[in-house]
């Protein structure tokens, strides 16, 4: 595990978080992904016009839109290779996943063989691509050198997915109240956890501790599993539409899209406690911090923009 960044309290930033900016994009804004060094912003938009939204973050201006991708939500990024990974889920079956050449930004392949795609996760190589593969119970790894199925470990429901620090395990948040730990040397399941009866919307492995943050909307909750002792660590309760949750790269500090409560919420990741908000969203859905840990960027699905926030 790496070491612990400074305390928050140690934040020279003494500005308050704030919305900075919104861009206007297409459709219905949902997830969205930054490449390696954060200068261009990848944004899927699955409802009528669909397509994924570059931006050029220097100044937020949109730079194109990638069409041909069906109806697009779940989304990966290459973390070093110009590859994006995007889930067409236009049907309910038979999902495929779409790569992009983000060099070009052009699609180049399609992956198919799955029944329902629902979240993706890269490690930290990109050597591996692992599919949550809902309809099918099962999480597919893939070689991204050639796009190839390796291997399928059966998870009931698996709705998102995880890779933890160090690449050795993945964790699963699935719609049958579980979250599951696979060893990705051996892809064979570690433990499956119940959490609590809920629709999980996403899952993420905290920086800088050794939890995952599982959010459940429909229940107003966030879900903290200590990933050491296979046991939650604490759920934290009264939220309003917690949807998505980034981490900060240098502090111990998370944002959590709060989408029926058009606002994101601000956690310190050492007590597991909400310690603010930041207001003014329309039905935030996806967040994604930059590399520098001073601006996050936030989909707003409710009046189709994507804002820009100083952290």
């Amino acid at each position: 595990m790496p070491p612990l960044p400074p305390s928050i309290a140690d934040d020279e930033n003494d500005e308050p978080a704030a919305i900075i900016k919104t861009t206007p994009v297409q459709g219905s804004p949902n997830r969205l992904v930054l490449n390696r060094d954060g200068s261009r912003l990848y944004v899927a938009s699955a409802t009528p016009p669909q397509g994924i939204t570059v931006i050029d973050t220097t100044n937020m201006s949109v730079l194109t839109t990638i069409v041909g991708v069906g109806s697009p939500i779940w989304l990966a990024m290459h973390p070093s290779a110009h590859r994006l990974y995007a889930s067409d889920n236009s049907q309910a079956r038979d999902t495929p996943i779409t790569v992009i050449d983000t060099s070009s930004d052009t699609v180049i392949n399609q992956i198919g063989g799955f029944t329902t795609v629902n979240g993706m996760a890269l490690n930290s190589t990109g050597a591996r691509l692992y599919i949550a593969d809902h309809g099918a119970c099962e999480v597919v790894a893939i070689d991204t050198t050639n796009h190839q199925r390796i291997i399928a470990t059966a998870v009931r429901y698996a709705k998102d997915i995880c890779v933890a620090p160090g690449n050795a395990r993945s964790h699963v948040a699935s719609t049958a109240d579980d979250w599951t730990s696979i060893n990705l040397g051996t892809n064979r399941v570690v433990f499956q956890t119940n959490t609590v009866a809920g629709e999980p919307t996403s899952i993420a492995h905290a920086r800088f501790t050794a939890r995952v943050y599982i959010t459940y909307r429909d229940r107003g909750e966030v879900y903290i599993g200590d990933t050491t002792t296979a046991q939650a660590s604490s759920i934290l309760r009264g939220l309003l539409g917690p949807f998505q949750i980034a981490f900060h790269t240098m502090l111990e500090r998370a944002y959590l899209t709060e989408t029926d409560g058009n606002r994101v919420g601000i956690i310190d990741t050492r007590t597991q406690t909400v310690t603010g908000i930041i207001p003014g969203f329309d039905k935030p859905r996806g967040i994604a911090v930059a590399p520098t840990g001073r601006i996050a960027y936030v989909a707003n699905i409710g009046n189709s923009t994507v804002a820009e926030v100083r952290l």
